[in-house]
């Protein structure tokens, strides 16, 4: 008899949580006072993730971009600010050496005005959250040298994580504003979107290639007047992971940690350079489907003996599923809109299902448009609107974990007070499939005699429903072979009603 030790991942707890996020911003000294607050971006960061006794402890950081107005001449000011925070899942069975999936995102933002110095945030946090726990196990793998027993065989399937790790990488572009084009007076914005374009497991490191696409909103030196400048960059990168192989799989994960951008002079000493800085930080985890035959039931024909069993719950596979859906929606504001200045957007899911091999989602999308008025005020409307969508997968038996991205925003003033948005939305959705089965741990020769001795050496069995021919040779402890010979037959199906000879040897 052969043993050894397999190693597999197991889903231990699963949890979908919200979380608030509350503080008061100080204006800072140099900045005017605030009149009115126009929109808050906020995205979050999450820095660290610990497993312990019976707890997954998150820490992050809440990055706001405060957007107000000092008076009603179209002045915008921004304030940038971040805010701790830690949240923490009970998980029932968890240690210090679990691992953990988890996504945290802005839900929803609410702000006031303390006073003319000071403004209250609120923010709601979606954080969700998969633990895994790393298994080990000695089985019994083999026992063809063992004379006199009768086994039966499975092929199993589990998912073994091979290592994870993390890398920063540091990116810097400058960016030229077109010739015609006002100079640049001050940044009142930054979106990034990042994307993972491929990566590649090489011996002990995967690398990776992606594409940062960076938005950045500014006033120009014209009074009251916004611009955009896009671009993209370009980053590669690899992470060491020891003992990870080409064959395998790897799960990556990118943010942004740090971002700066800074307004520089050309050669004619204008304000037409943007000069971005960007730190992201990258995580592997690199993974290997393992796949064994290992005995499962087993018997001998001319002595007692005990197998020890144990059942055993793995993720057999897990599967990444994504999809982009394109949501339109037509607003109506308070006033005549001159021009949109920019939407904050932010995806809520309120449910989502599993059916018919497809991921069902329902949400809202949480907006703010700021635009410029006739008269060159700013203003501001919020609201929402409901959304459905779906990501395919191959059956409705796994465990989700979902997130979701807007990955761009468009808008068109169709009237006077109607402006038409457009969002493109990426949900991204894996699939945790899970599997038991039964697995041997020890076989014994046991002394006292379970079976009662058998007075013939032929007997007549009539095939019942569901029978099959491992259960009935195991029955009258005797070989599916023998079976199968003495009635002349070579197919293992058997057919309810059929009279089979089973022959019984001597004991």
């Amino acid at each position: 008899m052969q043993t050894d030790t397999i190693s597999y991942d197991r889903l231990i707890g699963k949890e979908d949580s919200q979380a608030l996020v509350e503080n008061d911003i100080i204006v800072p000294e140099d900045e005017p006072d605030v009149l009115n607050v126009i929109a808050v971006n906020a995205l979050t960061i999450i820095n660290n993730i610990e497993a312990d006794e019976g707890k997954i402890h998150i820490d992050g950081e809440l990055r706001l971009n405060i957007l107000y107005t000092p008076d009603k001449k179209g002045s915008l000011i921004k304030i940038d600010k971040s805010i701790d925070f830690s949240h923490f899942f009970e998980v029932e069975g968890c240690d210090s050496k679990c691992r953990a999936l988890v996504a945290a995102r802005v839900e929803h933002v609410d702000y006031s005005v303390i006073n003319s110095r000071k403004i209250n945030i609120k923010a709601i946090l979606s954080i969700s959250g998969s633990v895994f726990s790393k298994e080990m196990k000695d089985i019994v793998v083999n026992i063809e040298d063992i004379e006199d027993m009768e086994y039966l065989k499975k092929t199993i399937k589990y998912l073994n994580t091979i290592g994870q790790n993390d890398v920063e990488t540091f990116l810097k572009e400058q960016i030229k504003i077109p010739d015609g084009a006002l100079e640049i007076d001050r940044i009142i914005k930054v979106d990034t979107i990042i994307k993972s374009d491929e990566y590649r497991i090489t011996d002990n490191r995967v690398m990776i290639q992606g594409n940062i696409h960076a938005v950045v909103l500014y006033t120009t030196k014209n009074k009251g007047e916004f611009e955009k400048l896009e671009c993209d960059l370009n980053y590669d990168n690899f992470i060491e992971i020891p003992g990870a192989l080409s064959y395998m799989n790897a799960k990556t994960n990118e943010a942004i940690i740090e971002k700066n951008v800074e307004v520089l002079e050309d050669d004619n000493g204008e304000n037409r350079i943007l000069n971005i800085e960007l730190v992201v930080k990258t995580n592997a985890v690199v993974t290997e489907i393992e796949e064994r035959e290992i005995p499962v039931d087993v018997y001998s024909i001319t002595r007692n003996i005990e197998p020890e069993r144990e059942i055993i719950t793995t993720i057999n596979r897990s599967v990444g599923a994504t999809s982009q859906v394109i949501l339109k929606e037509a607003i109506e504001l308070k006033n005549n809109a001159r021009k949109i200045i920019d939407i904050i957007a932010y995806p809520v899911i309120s449910n989502y299902t599993m059916s018919d091999k497809k991921v069902l989602i329902e949400g809202v999308i949480d907006y703010n448009a700021m635009y410029l008025n006739d008269e060159g005020y700013i203003n501001s409307s919020k609201g929402e609107f409901p959304f459905k969508t779906f990501v395919d997968v191959q059956n409705d038996e796994g465990v989700p974990f979902l997130d979701l991205k807007i990955s761009h925003v468009s808008y068109e003033i169709i009237a006077m007070k109607e402006v038409e948005m457009k969002f493109v939305m990426d949900v991204y959705v894996d699939i945790f499939y899970e599997e038991s089965f039964d697995v041997l741990t020890d076989i014994k020769e046991v002394e006292e005699g379970r079976y009662e001795k058998n007075k013939h050496s032929i007997t007549i069995y009539m095939v019942q429903k569901n029978d099959n021919l491992w259960d009935i040779a195991k029955k009258y402890r005797t070989s599916k072979d023998d079976i199968l010979n003495i009635n002349e037959i070579n197919d293992e199906k058997l057919i309810a009603g059929t009279k089979l000879i089973i022959p019984i040897k001597a004991q």
